[in-house]
């Protein structure tokens, strides 16, 4: 018994190494790179979670994913800023993660190192499934096929070991959808308690989970339409309904089963308690954004939810957040700019943020699965073996049906990241491609690793006979050879771009250099190439910036460049901690981009219509400037207009100026980049008084 498991063991061996491979790759990336923009507040909201039962930090992004990465790190030997502050009473995410990893004599690296394992972790579960899965659904050599483009994806190793929610997401809804599916064919108190909870945690995960309720309808609708009997098993019971009706109504009860789990496990996660604030409370907590209210469904809901304190209060909060800016977000889109966005802008980054050679083996896949209809066995009909290879890919095809539907509709258009769940239904259903490979493989693996036993032998014999016949054309040989090569090609495409797997793009966008002109924020620049920032300025001899040369940075991120010894003069970002202080003129010099300031918060600070408003405050500013000689002048001027107008003016101008000269700067090319995230412009007085004092540029 002990040899056969065992041996039994021995046999994934292989898999647990490239499993192993893909913890290292994703850790290692992760390990060059500072804290990515939501990362700070995931850490710090899963921190207070544990340490203090409060959940006014960052609610709208998932209670599991938090607690999860945040679990060494409270038991870890770190300190967390005090409670008694505006930051802390506002929900200030921001303030609250600044102060947490930067002012408190923490190590930053070491939490977010910490984190980031707990998350990679994650990842190395997920492909375990896709492993597995492919494995039972297809064949052996598929599930390879499929683990090694997992593996290999730079989309998920990219977001492998990043403190964040969406790793977790394509977990969870991937392995509720296939739990969901066990259990509406064979239900018993494992199978229910396990959906069940893979359920509600998915809802505590992302707010995107209401997704899987449709999921789920869609499955159920097949699987009544299969008309197979559903199998409910309890102790040493075993009942078999076949009629529908009756199935339905066992179906009913499963739901049930899941809300209220659901319900229970919501409770369970905020503490049990209602209220989100729990923690050094003065009775004047707020969230950190307001909510607006606006008349339709969600407020309905939430505002019943609130009255009669059906749900807690964060998580209601959180999710009534989500659909706010669900609705309306600023995005960038192959230099294109949109609060709506649109319809095709997930369609497109599948299109340029997968590598080719996946894209490809997909293709293939198909190919294989029609062939396989014309190759199985004759005495059934074609369209019945395609029914039943559709029925059993039913949980990865409703998962990607509506998944897409939904994504296609959003206006949330910040991220491809938002379709990481779809990617491991689409490495199982890739490893259809084996279909081709094993009629080159399985000959030889039968010489390399022949199974015992006379039934496993007569089903290799079986398997190799089958391959045999597959072969009979050549371009059939040649489908095998290719899918091998695009294979290799998957694989070379993501260590080429290691560790910068978040900047990949495929040759179809121009590859990682020109992915700043398709798509920005989390497909591209998080805030996370400040490190890489520091070495290329030490490189080119510019820290500390010699005379004569200054260095601007323009940073969409929420680390701090200074914890990293980059001296620059900080322009107007996103996250904006710079002291009060007098506007200075801008030189020319290096500047430093985000690619995000470039392409999507420039816009948001100015566009061709504000002009008008660009040039009335540049006239300002210049009457608050010819006072700077005169001290009875400049006191008369702040008496007439008070000091905080001119501290609000010169914000203003400020962040209008950068996003004037963003525009100029879009219009011609860097002149390096640095981990293709941030932009470097060397530019001289003329070029930089062009931007800000000369004709309004293009947008």
């Amino acid at each position: 018994m002990v040899s056969s498991r065992l041996g039994r063991l021995l046999r994934f061996w292989p898999a647990a190494a490239v499993l192993a491979t893909y913890f290292a790759m994703a850790v290692g990336a992760a390990s060059t790179e500072c804290v990515t923009f939501d990362e700070m507040a995931h850490l710090t909201a899963g921190y207070t979670y544990w340490a203090y039962d409060d959940y006014r930090i960052h609610p709208e992004n998932g209670n599991w994913p938090q607690r999860w990465a945040a679990l060494p790190v409270v038991m870890g030997d770190f300190r967390f800023p005090p409670l008694d502050q505006p930051g802390w009473t506002m929900s200030n995410m921001y303030v609250m993660g600044d102060q947490f990893f930067y002012m408190s004599g923490n190590d930053p690296a070491a939490m977010l190192s910490r984190g980031r394992a707990m998350i990679a972790l994650l990842g190395v579960a997920l492909g375990a499934l896709v492993f597995a899965w492919a494995r039972r659904l297809i064949s052996p050599t598929a599930a390879w096929l499929s683990l090694l483009l997992f593996a290999f994806s730079p989309s998920l190793l990219a977001h492998g070991a990043l403190v964040t929610s969406d790793m977790a997401a394509a977990l969870l809804f991937t392995a509720a959808a296939g739990a969901m599916w066990v259990a509406l064919h064979r239900l018993t108190p494992w199978t229910l308690a396990g959906s069940a909870v893979l359920v509600a945690g998915t809802f505590l995960t992302k707010f995107s989970g209401p997704i899987l309720l449709f999921v789920g309808v869609a499955m159920a609708l097949v699987r009544l339409a299969g008309a197979r009997p559903l199998i409910l098993e309890w102790r040493a019971a075993r009942i078999e309904y076949a009629g529908r009706i009756k199935q339905v109504g066992v179906i009913a009860c499963v739901v049930l089963a899941y809300a209220l789990v659901a319900w229970a496990l919501m409770w369970a996660s905020y503490g049990f308690r209602y209220s989100a604030f729990a923690a050094a409370t003065t009775g004047h907590e707020t969230f950190m954004a307001p909510l607006t209210n606006a008349p339709g469904l969600t407020t309905t809901l939430v505002q019943a939810a609130q009255e009669y304190r059906l749900l807690p209060e964060a998580y209601l909060y959180g999710f009534a957040n989500t659909m706010q800016y669900a609705a309306g977000r600023a995005a960038f889109l192959n230099g294109e700019f949109s609060i709506n966005g649109w319809w095709w802008f997930f369609p497109y980054s599948f299109l340029v943020k997968t590598t080719l050679p996946a894209l490809l083996i997909g293709l293939i896949a198909i190919a294989g699965f029609i062939a396989q209809l014309r190759t199985g066995q004759t005495e059934v009909t074609w369209w019945r073996r395609m029914a039943a290879g559709l029925y059993a890919g039913t949980p990865l095809l409703a998962l990607l049906g509506v998944y897409w539907l939904f994504v296609l509709t959003s206006h949330l258009n910040i991220g491809h990241r938002h379709l990481l769940p779809i990617y491991p239904a689409l490495c199982i259903l890739a490893g259809g491609a084996a279909f081709w490979i094993e009629p080159l493989v399985l000959p030889w693996f039968e010489r390399w690793a022949p199974v015992r036993g006379h039934t496993g032998k007569q089903r290799r014999k079986e398997q190799v006979r089958t391959a045999s016949v597959r072969l009979t054309p050549r371009w059939a040989k040649a489908a095998g050879a290719a899918t091998l090569v695009l294979l290799a090609w998957h694989a070379v495409e993501s260590i080429r771009i290691s560790p910068h797997y978040l900047a990949y793009f495929n040759q179809l966008a121009g590859g990682p250099s020109r992915g700043y002109r398709h798509l920005v924020d989390s497909s591209l620049d998080w805030g996370q190439d400040l490190p890489g920032l520091k070495q290329w300025l030490d490189q080119q001899g510019l820290q500390p910036p010699p005379a004569g040369t200054p260095v601007y940075l323009s940073y969409f991120g929420t680390a701090r460049p200074e914890f990293y010894g980059i001296e620059a003069r900080q322009l107007a970002g996103f996250v904006d901690r710079r002291p009060r202080q007098p506007l200075e003129p801008l030189a020319g010099g290096v500047y430093c981009v985000s690619a995000t300031i470039l392409n999507e918060i420039g816009y948001t600070f100015w566009l061709p219509g504000t002009e008008v408003l660009y040039q009335r405050l540049l006239a300002t500013v210049a009457a608050f400037d010819r006072t700077a000689g005169d001290t009875q002048a400049r006191q008369a001027l702040l008496q007439r207009t008070g000091e905080e107008f001119w501290w609000r003016t010169f914000l203003q101008f400020d962040q209008m100026r950068m996003g004037r000269l963003a525009a100029f700067l879009r219009q011609r090319e860097p002149n390096a980049q640095v981990g293709f995230s941030i932009l470097v412009y060397r530019l001289t007085d003329q070029e930089v008084n062009a931007a800000i004092y000369g004709p309004a540029p293009k947008s």
